[in-house]
């Protein structure tokens, strides 16, 4: 924390708080307000963390900037396991399974992150979905990626600023999710489902959105409530 000019570090360990100069007076991290996070939740998301990694022992909590001046809680334990993150509010950021709409919904939310218009909505294997929005620079847009087992992270990137947007309300995680298992089978590509991308956006023209889906060279382009409408717009 700051005090004055200078930075120090708190510590709560075995029930007793203590204070030390930082060995550099140089602070990187966002500032944030330690009462807009759940810390009363402390217990609740250590037992969650335990159950996640496995392990509790020698358990860290902090409360850092994780990307681009989001601050999230994090939890790890030595030995080193992988961390486990929370939401400001104590909620697990979960690892999630796309092809679920429980595991959608949370993606969507952390991609979307409360944007009332995105140029595009996306889904690649390996990678999560993508939600890009504009940053009022021509030509240099957003883009928020939502690992399945990380938070989501953000980074600017060239891209096309000009074309339509649309709300993300318009985007339905139970019909995502249906699509993304039945797809495969309409194309007779059900060993490779896993390899299934999508891009939701503008380009086709229509008052609402479409999801082009491609896997194995082939694309199968639907409406918002999963209608396969490619011979209407090819």
């Amino acid at each position: 924390m700051r005090n004055g000019g200078s930075a120090q570090i708190w510590t709560w360990q075995a029930g007793r708080i203590s204070s030390s100069q930082a060995a550099s007076s140089q602070t990187v991290s966002r500032p944030f307000y330690p009462d807009q996070f759940a810390l009363d939740r402390i217990p609740q998301m250590l037992s969650a963390a335990e159950t996640v990694a496995g392990s509790r022992k020698n358990q860290e909590l902090q409360i850092l900037e994780y990307n681009q001046g989001v601050v999230l809680i994090s939890v790890s334990t030595r030995p080193e396991t992988s961390p486990v993150f929370f939401r400001p509010d104590g909620s697990l950021i979960a690892t999630v399974d796309f092809a679920t709409t429980v595991g959608m919904t949370e993606a969507l939310s952390d991609a979307v992150d409360g944007a009332n218009q995105v140029l595009a909505i996306s889904y690649q294997p390996g990678k999560g979905l993508m939600v890009d929005t504009r940053t009022g620079t021509d030509g240099i847009l957003l883009r928020r990626t939502r690992p399945a087992a990380l938070p989501a992270w953000a980074v600017q990137r060239r891209g096309d600023t000009t074309a339509r947007e649309f709300s993300p309300s318009d985007v339905s995680p139970t019909v995502l999710a249906g699509l993304m298992a039945q797809i495969p089978v309409t194309l007779n590509k059900a060993s490779a489902a896993a390899d299934l991308s999508f891009t939701i956006d503008m380009s086709d023209g229509r008052s609402l959105p479409t999801i082009h889906f491609s896997l194995g060279g082939a694309t199968v382009i639907t409406d918002m409530s999963g209608k396969d409408i490619t011979s209407q717009v090819r």
